[in-house]
């Protein structure tokens, strides 16, 4: 059994290997010529760098004899080899870091793009600083493993090989000697990568915990702060914090440790380079040049190769990344762009619902064989007890979920046969959690529509009856909202919401709750003010204030995910159903 979970999990590895190296492969195919370029100065850099201790000990040996003339030519020969290194190694980081940074500028617009085409559900599952830190860091780490392997990968197995063969031909006991230590190096490398595998794919996790916190408590600060839940949030962010630090110590310490002991082995190893080749220079078989040479052959040797397990570490780290990566990468929009689908106009605005079931979690119906046929140019309001389903017959129709049976036409056309961003950009939504960017009021008005004019824009503002408010402020329509709108009411906010969907001109229109903030007196002049411009759209008001409903041509009552009153306001009241009964409450709470 111990066995199968092996292979299984050895298995699954080669997998993630597999899946690695295409991924980088694909990125970095399209810089072919940088690519052949940074290998050629990299192998250029390790012939030189193994050239230089043979000039080194050739050197040494001429001082020895006082041959002052001969050890200039070596002298200049040194400093053209370091003088080229330097210049080498200049366009090597250079090359490997615009590699890198564009194969990171690639990921993230592959990562983003495909972010914008996941269906809303995917964003209610995985929070949002896990998202942040899959986007930052981990593929930050897929660019410093391009960009480590480049610098020093290719130049510590290019280094090792020259090396080695040198080394050989100038002593083969000498070499086989400093051999013999290298599968200690190897004994302590591997156990380090795994160790510090486990503890970076903790890392990444409690970052993305902290990321998301944060994101938490500075998008609800008000809410934090007069409950008061700072102490509750500080307390969890300290303890994130806390696991976080005690990881990276860890991490710290076992770096530190095998550092330490790998250092003692090169020391070790250069200890008995100069035990057997003192041995052998007073023998006369060996020059002390010979011995300065290989002393520094064995230091060429040992640091790439450590270096090389350091790179497996680090390419331990760069699979943890390509998984959680993957986790949205891999991940199937559960709302799919039909092959067929077009760019289809939408001419007249009449919707069905033709018996429509939708659960968020396939585990209960949220909405139950909904059956709802609104003609072109009819506003329906739609009204119901918290958990009814109001909101998600917009968001179905919006494609921003798709029903698990039944179907949803717009003008006898199945939605689905509609482009996604045809379908969205001819539907105007006033959503019920108004988000405004963090930039000027004209540009959160204007965000669907960026060419419209400023006379537009002020159009719309005084039908959602906030063009007042605005002309009054210092700056006007250039005004900042500041992040999520906080300088503005809600009221305001809702108001700035209805302008933007206004500029649209959509042939339907949805609003989500769009007047809860909003005033009695407000309210009715912006419905006022809307209703010449509601003529030949079909609107959606979803609602739960009774006052608005008298606006609208007929009344959908929903409850439990199903509709269990259809009718005019004066229809509902005569029957003396579940309208009536909700209409005479809210009659009551007036007076």
């Amino acid at each position: 059994m111990g066995e199968e979970i092996d292979r299984k999990g050895i298995r699954r590895d080669n997998a993630v290997n597999r899946s690695l190296t295409r991924m980088l492969l694909g990125y970095m195919s399209k810089h072919r010529a940088i690519i052949l370029a940074t290998l050629a100065i990299a192998i250029t850099l390790s012939a030189l760098s193994v050239i230089s201790p043979l000039l080194i000990g050739r050197s040494i040996d001429l001082l020895v004899v006082r041959d002052i003339s001969e050890l200039w030519k070596y002298v200049i020969l040194l400093i053209s080899i370091a003088i080229a290194q330097s210049i080498l190694s200049f366009l090597q980081r250079y090359l490997s870091t615009y590699l890198s940074q564009n194969v990171v500028y690639d990921i993230r617009n592959q990562l983003y793009s495909h972010l914008y085409r996941l269906s809303y559900g995917f964003f209610n599952k995985m929070p949002t600083g896990q998202v942040i830190s899959r986007m930052t860091s981990d593929v930050d780490t897929i660019g410093v493993l391009i960009r480590f392997t480049l610098i020093h990968g290719v130049y510590a197995i290019t280094t090792v090989i020259l090396a080695l063969v040198i080394m050989s031909m100038r002593n083969i006991t000498l070499t086989m000697l400093v051999l013999c230590i290298l599968p200690i190096i190897s004994l302590i490398v591997i156990p380090y990568s795994r160790r510090v595998r486990k503890y970076f794919s903790r890392t990444r996790e409690l970052y993305g915990e902290m990321t998301s916190l944060l994101q938490e408590s500075i998008a609800g600060i008000k809410i934090v702060r007069t409950l008061p839940a700072d102490v509750i949030f500080a307390d969890r962010f300290s303890l994130l914090n806390r696991n976080y630090l005690s990881t990276m110590v860890r991490i710290t310490r076992l770096r530190a440790l095998t550092r330490s002991v790998l250092a003692f082995i090169v020391s070790f190893t250069l200890l008995i380079v100069y035990w057997y080749g003192g041995l052998k220079t007073i023998a006369g078989e060996l020059t002390i040049g010979d011995i300065v040479s290989f002393s520094l052959y064995t230091n060429m040797l040992m640091w790439p190769l450590i270096t090389l397990g350091f790179l497996v570490a680090l390419y331990e780290r760069a699979k943890i990344s390509m998984k959680r990566l993957t986790d949205i990468l891999g991940t199937r929009s559960e709302v799919l762009e039909a092959s067929d689908a077009s760019d289809i106009k939408i001419r007249y605005g009449s919707i069905n619902f033709e018996n429509v079931w939708f659960s968020y979690d396939d585990k209960s119906w949220v909405l139950k064989g909904i059956n709802l046929n609104i003609e072109p140019g009819e506003i329906v309001a739609i009204v119901g007890p918290t958990g009814s389903g109001k909101t998600s017959l917009l968001h179905l129709l919006l494609r921003l979920y798709d029903p698990q049976k039944g179907r949803i036409c717009i003008d006898g056309i199945d939605i689905k046969k509609f482009k996604l961003e045809s379908l969205r950009r001819q539907i105007g939504i006033v959503h019920q959690d108004i988000f405004l960017f963090p930039s000027s009021i004209k540009d959160n008005i204007a965000y669907g529509k960026p060419t419209a004019s400023l006379e537009e824009i002020m159009k719309v503002a005084k039908m959602a009856r906030i063009h007042d408010f605005i002309s009054s402020l210092p700056l006007g329509y250039d005004t900042p909202v500041g992040e999520r709108g906080v300088t503005l009411s809600g009221g305001q906010r809702q108001r700035l919401a209805i302008a933007r969907a206004l500029l649209l001109d959509p042939k339907i229109i949805l609003m989500d709750d769009p007047i809860s903030q909003i005033d009695s007196e407000t309210e009715m002049a912006i419905y006022n003010a809307l209703t010449k411009y509601f003529k030949g759209k079909t609107v959606l008001i979803t609602t739960q204030r009774l006052s608005t409903l008298r606006l609208a041509d007929r009344v959908v009552i929903m409850d439990n995910g199903r509709i269990v009153e259809e009718g005019t306001h004066e229809e509902l009241i005569k029957r003396g159903g579940v309208y009536s009964r909700l209409f005479e409450k809210f009659r009551e709470g007036m007076m």
